[in-house]
């Protein structure tokens, strides 16, 4: 199970939202994440293990 989680800038402070339901297979996580990325959202792809995958580079302006 993968789900995308979401980076946003709050104040001086990077907040991770890990709201996002969970997906059955990685390849739909990521296709998710890529669209989320394209649409300007700072994301990551998080397994169920807890372990966070960065999409893009640097943190939210």
């Amino acid at each position: 199970m993968w789900r995308v989680v979401f980076y946003e800038r709050r104040g001086g402070r990077v907040h991770v939202d890990r709201t996002g339901p969970w997906l059955p297979t990685k390849k739909l996580a990521q296709q998710w994440a890529h669209w989320f990325g394209a649409l300007g959202y700072h994301v990551a792809l998080q397994d169920q293990g807890g372990e966070l995958e960065r999409h893009q580079l640097g943190l939210p302006g």
